[in-house]
């Protein structure tokens, strides 16, 4: 709900109440009174909304890495982080590369409750120096169950990337529970598909995302997957949105399809910046939810503070929902 909306409700009926009082119109005063009853209730049951976000932190870590140069960032890199998010008004964040719970804290504040993958919890499907866990940090008001999470690629079971995180949370007025996927997937297969190994990964990732999405349509339940697929979706030939609407037993809705992109970041190459501007989104949502409306945008980082920071390789796609 809006509080300024209820505020304006509120004000305007009471100075409707005074302004009837002064005619002597007892019965306009109920009316008057029933009107505002009416305002406040509509106020609460339709102006709802919601923002949940996703967003690669690229190595996000307190303990850096010599081998990746972004890993290494100050504590003034933090506070600019956490400024974005902040700005960004999420109560929901689906998270990319991060190593670790007190890291990602760190952005979001202690008013989070953090659900990192649980990989996180096995040495052996763990690296020695740094790790790129998926995850969510949720607002401690948004009431939720944290199910057993899943690898993306089960047929290897020594693989040490790309779990999926899965949470269940109770958003929307009045609430019920929506299904959530935080993931990141396959590099190297951006647009058309290849006969090769990166290709072959991401669809063997994409199978068991669909596999996941049937169970929910199966079960009646709402979903919304969100996080790094590193594929140009959006595409009109992209072959793995293709793929994810012919396997689905109720055709998803990609969220991102109209999405404007245009994030300028700061890549590392040989210890030297560059600064890249993408106009393609590889950052995602899906969802079957079809009766609630959502605002999509992609939010973009200052360039002074691109130069200025070490901020992430990915900007924030921000996805307001309202009933």
């Amino acid at each position: 709900m809006y509080e300024n909306e209820t505020f304006f409700c509120v004000l305007s009926g009471k100075f409707l109440i005074k302004l009837l009082a002064i005619s002597g119109g007892l019965m306009n005063q109920r009316i008057t009174r029933t009107l505002i009853f009416l305002m406040l209730t509509f106020s609460t049951f339709s102006s709802y909304a919601i923002t949940l976000s996703t967003w690669n932190m690229e190595w996000l870590t307190l303990s850096p890495s010599e081998k990746f140069r972004s890993s290494d960032r100050s504590q003034q890199d933090f506070e600019q982080l956490n400024f974005y998010f902040s700005q960004s008004n999420s109560k929901i964040l689906a998270f990319q590369e991060v190593d670790s719970k007190e890291a990602i804290q760190k952005i979001v504040g202690n008013d989070y409750k953090i659900f990192i993958s649980d990989r996180s919890l096995n040495s052996k499907l763990q690296f020695t120096d740094i790790n790129q866990y998926t995850g969510f940090a949720v607002h401690q008001s948004i009431p939720v169950i944290d199910p057993n999470d899943f690898s993306l690629l089960p047929k290897k079971k020594t693989s040490k990337l790309r779990y999926a995180t899965y949470i269940v949370a109770d958003i929307g007025k009045p609430s019920r529970p929506v299904h959530l996927l935080s993931v990141h997937l396959k590099s190297g297969c951006l647009g058309q598909k290849k006969k090769n190994y990166s290709c072959s990964t991401l669809k063997q990732q994409t199978d068991e995302v669909i596999e996941w999405i049937n169970s929910r349509e199966a079960n009646n339940e709402e979903y919304l997957i969100l996080g790094d697929f590193n594929h140009t979706l959006a595409h009109p030939r992209s072959w793995l949105w293709k793929n994810i609407k012919n396997n689905t037993s109720d055709t998803p809705l990609l969220l991102t399809e109209d999405t404007k992109a245009r994030c300028t970041v700061k890549q590392w190459k040989r210890d030297w910046p560059k600064y890249t501007t993408f106009t393609r989104l590889i950052d995602h949502g899906i969802t079957n939810i079809s009766n609630r409306s959502f605002q999509v945008t992609q939010q973009q980082f200052i360039e002074s503070d691109v130069k200025k920071y070490q901020l992430s390789d990915h900007c924030p796609i921000l996805f307001e929902m309202n009933d």
